[in-house]
């Protein structure tokens, strides 16, 4: 049995530590010293904090006291590095978001979040739109990205509010327009832009109703339960865009589409 201690400081060069960064995150990195990178792993979720420890890369050295206690946890997502405002950030080169607790759907550890990440790297550069954004993870990575101006929309006021007070924790307040209302009224905004939705399959069929004559330029869709993922991604086609990726975890399915 490995014991987990009240702190760690994990010992390496930066340029040693940035390369095994995607092994540390599950430590829960809290702080970078000159002696090495600070980590709080009793923080990590439950049951997941022993592993960790154990497969340590890097020599480290225990600390008596909790230096932290980060929340929500860290993660390592479809190459992302997710955290919150308490961790310590991403060394130069690596990707990451900021999340704020907060009750929005699409926390990193939703099946469909990662694939949702790793799909809207596929879409045109250019604007987008997050239907039913919730915690504001995808708009956020886009922002990230540099790949064009984003908007956010939510039917819950208190998924907002977590969605721009983690962009305002990454340092991203600006990037990401928010709007309150239902993904609906997006219908006719929808030309020319890149769409991502995570959302249940009935939210999708509502767009369906009201796009008209609107075409994005690429679509992430998912949401979906296993087996609803071919019809929703037909809808989105319309016979004009033309799938390019399908996913499936845990009983989720996201899918891909660019003109």
């Amino acid at each position: 049995m490995t014991v987990v201690p009240a702190g760690m400081v994990v010992h390496g060069t930066p340029a040693d530590l940035a390369a095994a960064f995607g092994a540390l995150v599950s430590l829960q990195p809290v702080a970078w010293t000159s002696e090495g990178l600070v980590c709080t792993p009793r923080a990590a979720p439950e049951g997941t904090a022993e592993a960790a420890v154990r497969g340590c890369p890097l020599p480290w050295s225990s600390l008596t006291g909790v230096p932290a206690w980060p929340d929500p946890p860290a993660r390592w997502i479809a190459g992302w590095y997710l955290r919150s405002p308490a961790h310590a950030p991403a060394p130069p080169g690596i990707r990451e978001l900021v999340q704020v607790p907060g009750e929005g759907f699409g926390p990193g550890g939703h099946p469909t979040t990662g694939m949702c990440l790793r799909m809207l790297e596929g879409l045109p550069t250019g604007p987008a739109v997050d239907l039913g954004c919730g915690s504001g993870l995808l708009g956020q990575a886009w922002a990230v990205l540099g790949r064009g101006p984003v908007i956010g929309i939510d039917l819950e006021e208190a998924a907002l509010r977590q969605a721009e007070a983690s962009l305002i924790a990454a340092g991203l307040a600006g990037m990401m327009r928010l709007e309150h209302g239902p993904v609906a009224r997006m219908g006719d905004r929808l030309d020319g832009v890149a769409v991502m939705a995570n959302m249940p399959a009935a939210a999708h069929d509502t767009m369906a109703t009201c796009m008209h004559a609107a075409m994005p330029s690429g679509v992430v869709c998912s949401g979906l339960r296993t087996g609803e993922g071919r019809r929703i991604a037909g809808m989105w086609a319309g016979g004009r865009l033309r799938i390019t990726g399908a996913g499936r975890r845990g009983g989720w399915e996201c899918w891909g589409l660019t003109a």
